[in-house]
């Protein structure tokens, strides 16, 4: 899918932990192919995948280098949705389950539509990865910079859980 030979050094045993159901912290330097880790591994299990993004240009990079590799299943949800008057068919695409990745900033998290969105996504389709790209950012620039950072662990247990209660 991605025409690699091989894996870079720490990328297979990231993608092994992450299949296993292992939380995993994936630290590589800048290009040696972290988002690789979460898009393989999102691939491989059944559901959704979640990628929490600090910025718009990003989401567009990740989304691009996807569907480079034929990969278009993908909704990136950003103020540019808004603002073009995509959102109502963003939201579908994650209700349905249609977008196989799902990339949003963390403030996204805070929109009562979205929330919904994700609560019926999560009733049909199991949330098989919550991703914090570029993680980084949030020590880097601060809590009180992106204060939406705090609340991404809390409001995907409670917002992507499943219709059993279960969470992702």
């Amino acid at each position: 899918i991605f025409a690699l030979d091989d894996f870079r050094e720490g990328q297979l045993e990231a993608i092994s932990e992450v299949v296993a159901g292992r939380d995993c912290v994936v630290l590589l330097p800048t290009g040696a192919g972290k988002s690789l880790v979460y898009q393989m591994a999102g691939l491989i299990l059944p559901g959704r995948t979640i990628v929490i993004d600090p910025l718009v240009a990003l989401m567009e990079d990740q989304e691009r280098s996807l569907r480079a590799q034929s990969i278009d299943r993908i909704v990136a949800l950003s103020s540019f949705t808004s603002q073009s008057g995509d959102s109502e068919a963003a939201l579908q695409q994650v209700e349905s389950g249609d977008a196989l990745f799902v990339f949003l900033a963390p403030e996204r998290l805070q929109i009562p539509q979205f929330r919904q969105a994700l609560r019926v996504l999560a009733a049909s389709s199991p949330i098989n990865l919550a991703v914090i790209d570029e993680a980084h950012c949030v020590s880097e620039w601060g809590h009180d910079f992106r204060t939406a950072y705090l609340n991404v662990g809390k409001t995907l247990r409670t917002f992507g859980a499943d219709s059993l209660g279960q969470a992702p």
